[in-house]
């Protein structure tokens, strides 16, 4: 028996034995129940027909427990089966899993303070803007920008920087609909601007540093913006527009028009099983380093566990039908990765992401 195994078994004997002695102190948590939630997902696809396919991917104590594969991942021009290693588009699920976790890296490394104001980084900013600002989405700043007019007014102005530049020195100077800290407002732009501080810190783009930082070390080998044309024929293609589907390319038109596929409110694809590597190292972060780094962008509430206590839930859902709901204390996540805008965006995920995180909490 390898040493790791040994020392995992030694643990749960120990735990086992403790719970025995110390039962009214020592509850566990129920399973994840994989045969409802198969049957919920199964139902999405065949019964409701809101999903082509799906990748499940569940943790439990620590380590993935359930790693299943539902559907097609594919449905036009040809059908394709999903397979446990098909890549997706994670749309908005990419802020968490990168310029938040970015941001969050960079704070537990004493290189930046979600206290800093934005301007420090990029001089032209909204100068009462803070980096916590951002992350939890109370800037002021609009929601969204259109990618197509905002491309129209780019090529009329001709000017002489990139796109990308453009779009930062646009939402760095634009009319706010609310004030700072006054409401919130979900926004694109607060994760466009989060990139750009953390390109300013490390001073490489944020694709090249994350896949070293962190997506390499976590074994996550394809995780990141722009995936290599090799890996094509395991992505999962989103939305068909007149008859040509979107395949390696950002769903999100902001993200691909104009930050040309690297950037913070989109565009990072990945496994269900790489996700489910980075919430394993999220959730073992030191409470106080996610706090400290505001859960890299995750929304964040309470929710009550069988027993009537409450636990803290921390979650990110995608606009191309994905999601990760992370129970840090729970040492429990869930991870459905779909691409329900395939081959038309006609479809609402709530009702099925409600039935798999209620399942979730233990």
């Amino acid at each position: 028996m390898q040493k790791n195994e040994y020392m995992k078994n030694l643990r749960i004997i120990v735990l086992s034995v403790w719970c025995i002695a110390y039962g009214t102190l020592c509850t566990a948590a129920t399973p994840f129940p994989k045969t409802a939630a198969d049957s919920v997902i199964l139902d999405a696809i065949q019964k409701d027909s809101i999903i082509p396919g799906a990748v499940l991917c569940v943790v439990e104590n620590g380590e993935i427990s359930y790693l299943q594969a539902y559907g097609n991942r594919a449905v036009v021009p040809a059908q394709e089966a999903m397979t446990t290693n098909t890549i997706f588009d994670l749309a908005s699920v990419s802020k968490p899993t990168g310029a938040g976790s970015a941001a969050l890296l960079l704070c537990a490394e004493g290189k930046l303070n979600v206290n800093d104001y934005v301007a420090q980084y990029i001089p032209q900013y909204h100068s009462d803007v803070q980096i916590r600002h951002l992350m939890t989405h109370y800037s002021g700043l609009p929601a969204y920008m259109t990618a197509t007019r905002l491309d129209s007014i780019y090529l009329a102005r001709g000017v002489e920087m990139a796109r990308a530049e453009f779009t930062i020195d646009t939402i760095a100077r634009c009319k706010r609909p609310s004030a700072v800290g006054e409401k919130y407002r979900y926004s694109c732009l607060n994760f466009i601007s989060l990139q750009k501080v953390v390109e300013a810190i490390v001073g490489e783009d944020i694709n090249t540093y994350m896949r070293y930082k962190l997506y390499r070390p976590l074994g996550n080998s394809t995780m990141g913006w722009l995936p290599a044309d090799s890996l094509y024929d395991r992505i999962a293609p989103t939305e068909c527009i007149d008859d040509i589907c979107i395949l390696g390319d950002v769903h999100d038109p902001l993200a691909r028009i104009m930050m040309t596929g690297v950037s913070g409110n989109a565009g990072v694809f990945a496994t269900a099983e790489e996700v489910a590597n980075w919430a394993i190292w999220f959730m073992n972060l030191p409470e106080e380093t996610r706090i400290n780094g505001c859960n890299a962008g995750l929304w964040t509430d309470s929710v009550s566990t069988s027993t009537g206590s409450f636990t803290q839930s921390c979650r990110h859902t995608g606009y191309t039908g994905t999601s990760v709901t992370i129970l840090p204390e729970e040492k429990r996540a869930v991870i459905l990765l779909t691409n329900r805008v395939h081959p038309k965006d006609e479809h609402n995920l709530a009702p099925l992401r409600r039935a798999l995180n209620n399942m979730l909490t233990p």
